[in-house]
């Protein structure tokens, strides 16, 4: 019995795969889809190019933003941004902006949160902000909400929700660290600045001066993972750039960000991001 239900798992997977790759690389996949819902609105947009853009604007909605390919410059009230494929973006109700897009062809994913979200997973929008800011793992939601609008059936809707309200989640992570003890400052950013590093719980501990039990006994309460598990979510992020905007082969990718080869890579990657690294550059 076994070993037909492990049958049956592997060519589902198998199915799995072919079916996204097919999605993705269909020529009309540059068409907008999008999904529209009571507390969400979901689209990928079509290719814009330069001389496209938008003058001074508002959203009536609060808006999350992640480039797919391409980019954009951005100019807010008292700041200009230069936005690149893999970054994310969020943007307050009723806040006004300008949009120019690049010469290379950009396409996003954006997401227009009505109240009724915030609402519903208890939210505001400043947790939103800091969650793109603190956490790798609003990026991957991003990609998970990508590829749910690929399949774009009856279940993309209650996908796509259940993914936002993972937000929720990484809210309250972050909220912890609002009283934070000190070393957990300086593990964040040690493991930030040296992301593609091994780092061991010695050098953790010699640079917070907190006894290595102690970082490992409760870094999961900050953190809301493994020590492991952080890292190598730190080195996904950073490949998404890699992949997109310096045209990194996968092998590159797998040695600067640190993973022991390739197959290492593709394993992380898709396990933080639905899709597989070579899917991703393909967007």
């Amino acid at each position: 019995m076994s070993l037909i239900i492990n049958c049956i798992w592997f060519w589902y997977g198998y199915y799995e795969y072919f079916r996204i790759k097919y999605i993705i690389m269909r020529p009309s996949f540059i068409k907008e889809v999008a999904k529209i819902t009571d507390s969400l609105d979901i689209r990928i947009s079509t290719r814009f190019g330069a001389g496209n853009g938008a003058g001074k604007h508002e959203h009536e909605h609060a808006n999350l933003v992640f480039i797919l390919d391409g980019g954009c410059v951005e100019r807010r009230q008292y700041s200009t941004y230069e936005r690149e494929a893999a970054d994310i973006t969020f943007l307050h109700a009723g806040e006004a902006h300008e949009t120019n897009f690049a010469e290379i062809p950009t396409r996003y994913i954006s997401l227009d949160i009505k109240p009724k979200a915030f609402a519903e997973n208890n939210l505001a929008e400043k947790d939103i902000l800091n969650a793109i800011k603190k956490s790798p793992d609003a990026k991957f939601l991003m990609l998970k909400m990508y590829r749910e609008l690929l399949y774009n059936d009856d279940f993309t809707t209650d996908s796509v929700k259940m993914l936002f309200s993972e937000f929720a989640s990484l809210s309250q992570a972050i909220a912890l660290k609002k009283s934070l003890p000190t070393w957990v400052g300086i593990v964040y950013q040690l493991l930030n600045d040296k992301w593609n590093e091994t780092i061991t719980l010695k050098e953790l501990s010699q640079a917070s001066g907190v006894n290595p039990i102690t970082i490992s006994k409760h870094f999961s309460t900050y953190f809301a993972c493994t020590l492991g598990s952080y890292l190598r979510k730190l080195r996904v992020e950073r490949s998404l750039s890699l992949i997109k905007n310096e045209g990194a082969s996968l092998t590159h990718t797998a040695y600067v960000c640190n993973f022991s080869d390739q197959s290492h890579f593709i394993r992380n990657f898709r396990t933080y991001t639905s899709l597989s690294p070579k899917q991703y550059q393909k967007l």
